[in-house]
């Protein structure tokens, strides 16, 4: 089938799914149901795959026009290479020592070794994202600075005041603007201890800037999104569940209902709700997917078109698995606009080689280590729902 096939195909299962749910009246029902989603999601990630082979195909063709025709061959040349990356990767291999760095004017001034070139660390944090909603590249504000100093940032309140219909020659009342003020710090997060057998290093069996890159972001990609989803904001960063204001509390310990997805939905202002979206764990989006609104029909609706989003109430949701589960006193779900969520992180990223700790088992390590901070900037903007 082509991607327009497996698209159909999908939301005639789901559709399908729909009246079974509709009509549902016990457990197996509700489990068909389910299982007829599932194939509906296998259909869509076909389609999805085959966009991207397609994608790409497309993109070879149209790279392969540009070049020119030559029937001569073509002589091997020297590539240049970065001398910052070339003198970190020889750093990681343990091709040179600090000292030599240092004296080469390319290692930092921050107890040697902590050499990371430009090209490392934006890919280090583009590789977080995949690890939680929260990292660069989700629906927050992300900032990157050069240092840790305490960044403030201004907040404004005026929602109680307004305009006023006055007669001719009266005086105007006055009325100020509420402004505030909230800080980033910045907390030292580390990827704890990554250690390879000098065997690999030495055979170049590996890549050891990717092996290190990838298992770093890895690390602190899920410690930064559960920071930043659940932390308290006490020698920690302020985590966007923390940060939310009240917005509903369900009638029910171990479930969610219609009406509290709705309410929670209107606890958000007009202002805000344009830009808002709903944020839950998986577990908590398959509850979702079998609720019915009062005509009976499924909340959640599958996107049909590349680069859509499935909806809820007709809002998108992100999958954010640092989110509590539906139980007594937890908050598993969020709504609100996420920009009014803050993360930072300061640029000066640090990577160690450590030869002597494990050389008994004849290993090398490396650990690398960062500062973060986050916090919500505006509560008014994002919305809790809590079990009772």
């Amino acid at each position: 089938m082509n991607i327009f096939e497996l698209r159909v195909k999908a939301l005639e299962i789901s559709n399908k799914a729909a009246l079974v749910i509709k009509d549902a009246d016990d457990a197996e029902k509700l489990a068909e149901a389910q299982r007829m989603l599932d194939d509906a999601d296998a259909l869509e990630a076909r389609a999805v795959a085959l966009e991207k082979v397609e994608a790409r195909a497309r993109a070879y063709e149209a790279a392969a026009e540009r070049l020119p025709v030559e029937d001569t061959v073509v002589e091997n040349r020297a590539v240049e290479t970065d001398a910052h990356a070339d003198a970190f990767r020889s750093y990681l291999r343990g091709d040179v020592d600090v000292r030599e760095l240092r004296a080469a004017g390319v290692a930092s001034n921050e107890a040697g070794g902590y050499l990371v070139p430009r090209g490392f660390y934006p890919t280090l944090i583009e590789a977080m994202k995949a690890y939680g909603p929260l990292n660069q590249g989700g629906p927050v504000t992300y900032l990157t600075t050069e240092s840790g100093n305490p960044l403030p940032i201004a907040t404004m309140d005026d929602t109680n005041n307004k305009g006023a219909l006055i007669a001719e020659g009266v005086e105007v009342d006055e009325s100020n603007v509420n402004f505030g003020q909230k800080t980033l710090g910045a907390f030292k997060f580390t990827s704890g201890v990554i250690r390879v057998s000098s065997e690999l290093m030495q055979d170049a069996a590996i890549v050891p800037e990717a092996v290190v890159r990838n298992a770093m972001a890895e690390r602190l990609g899920r410690i930064l999104n559960e920071m930043f989803t659940v932390g308290t904001g006490v020698s920690q960063p302020q985590g966007i569940v923390t940060g939310a204001s009240a917005g509903v509390t369900s009638a029910s310990a171990t479930a969610i209902s219609y009406d509290d997805l709705v309410n929670l939905l209107h606890s958000v202002d007009p202002a805000y709700r344009g830009a808002s979206s709903f944020m839950f764990n998986d577990s908590t989006l398959k509850s979702i997917r079998l609720l019915k609104d009062s005509n009976g029909l499924p909340l959640w609706q599958p996107a049909m078109s590349a680069g859509e989003a499935s909806t809820i109430l007709g809002k998108s949701y992100h999958i954010n698995q640092d989110m509590a589960s539906i139980a007594t006193k937890t908050v598993p779900v969020l709504f609100g606009d996420f920009s009014k969520y803050t993360a930072r992180n300061v640029k000066a990223f640090g990577v160690r080689r450590l030869d002597e700790r494990y050389a008994t088992s004849d290993q090398i390590g490396f650990v690398g280590f960062g500062r973060y901070d986050g916090l919500v900037t505006d509560a008014r903007a994002i919305k809790k729902l809590t079990q009772v």
